[in-house]
């Protein structure tokens, strides 16, 4: 595995990723792109989401979601190929490895940590809600590490499909 490769992958994946989230933070509403993630301190102070909420953020993730699972897969096969065109499971799994940590790191660390629970800018603050409300980092830390597990799972299965099947 070329771990400079997947390094930079990583950053491509993290940066792109990071960034899109947070040109939503700016540019949207946080009941529309922060309501679900959102402690449940937050949401006992604020209405439920709007079908009108619900829909538009479904509608803001599609892209970000086609990345988030296209790039990796893409990106393994440009690792194939900088290998010149054979990979092991096992060099595709820690490359996607690699590739999750850049991502969950600039999501928990810039955006949950940094931005949300340290700084609140009024931007990330949900009208009904007051800034303490989202002081308490501990309701990120859990979700990334429950995540963190099903990152593993997934970059196993994708680096099974990729190696076995093309």
């Amino acid at each position: 595995m070329s771990l400079s490769f997947s390094v930079c992958q990583g950053l491509i994946y993290g940066v792109s990723i990071t960034g899109y989230i947070f040109l939503l933070m700016v540019t949207t509403s946080p009941r529309i792109w922060g309501y679900q993630d959102y402690p449940k301190r937050v949401k006992e102070k604020v209405p439920p989401q709007t079908k009108r909420e619900r829909t538009l953020a479904l509608i803001l993730s599609m892209p970000f979601l086609i990345f988030t699972f296209s790039f990796p897969i893409y990106s393994v096969y440009a690792l194939k190929s900088q290998l010149g065109g054979t990979i092991t499971v096992i060099d595709a799994f820690l490359h996607l490895l690699i590739l999750m940590f850049f991502c969950s790191f600039g999501d928990l660390v810039l955006l949950d940590w940094l931005l949300i629970s340290k700084i609140t800018p009024n931007f990330v603050i949900i009208p009904g809600s007051e800034a303490e409300d989202y002081k308490d980092f501990s309701h990120h830390y859990w979700s990334h590490l429950r995540a963190a597990a099903i990152m593993v799972i997934v970059s196993a299965i994708i680096a099974v499909l990729v190696v076995l099947m093309f």
